[in-house]
C-alpha cells in the first residue's frame, strides 16, 4: 500500500510542475497601457464608479458627461474606457466592481 501512495504522490508532484512550467511558458500575454494621446482621444478625466446591476458602459459614461452626449461617438466612449480598463473589455463588466470610467471635458 506505501508503494502505492508514493506513486500517487510522485506523479501529482510531476504533474503539478509540468503544470506550473505550462502556465510559465505561455504567460507572454504582458499588459499594455494605451496613452490618451496614441488613441487620439478628446480631453477626459478617470472617474471611479460601482458598477450596478443593468449598468452598461454607455449608460453609465453618459450619466457622468457633463457635455452634450451626443456630440461624443460610441467608439470614442468604448476606445476611451479601454484605455482607462485595459483588462476587462466593455462587454464584460462585472457588477458591483468598480471601473474607471471617462467623463469627457469641454476643449
Amino acid at each position: 500500500m506505501a508503494f502505492f501512495r508514493r506513486i500517487s504522490l510522485a506523479t501529482l508532484i510531476i504533474l503539478v510542475s509540468v503544470s506550473i512550467f505550462q502556465d510559465l511558458a505561455h504567460s507572454d500575454k504582458q499588459m499594455t497601457f494605451i496613452s490618451k494621446e496614441e488613441l487620439d482621444l478628446p480631453h477626459f478625466e478617470a472617474v471611479p464608479v460601482k458598477v450596478n446591476p443593468g449598468d452598461t458602459v454607455l449608460s453609465i459614461t453618459e450619466e457622468l458627461q457633463t457635455i452634450p452626449s451626443n456630440t461624443i461617438s460610441v467608439e470614442t466612449i468604448l476606445s476611451a474606457f479601454e484605455s482607462l480598463n485595459p483588462a476587462i473589455a466593455p462587454s464584460e463588466i462585472q457588477i458591483h466592481e468598480i471601473y474607471y470610467f471617462p467623463q469627457f471635458q469641454e476643449q
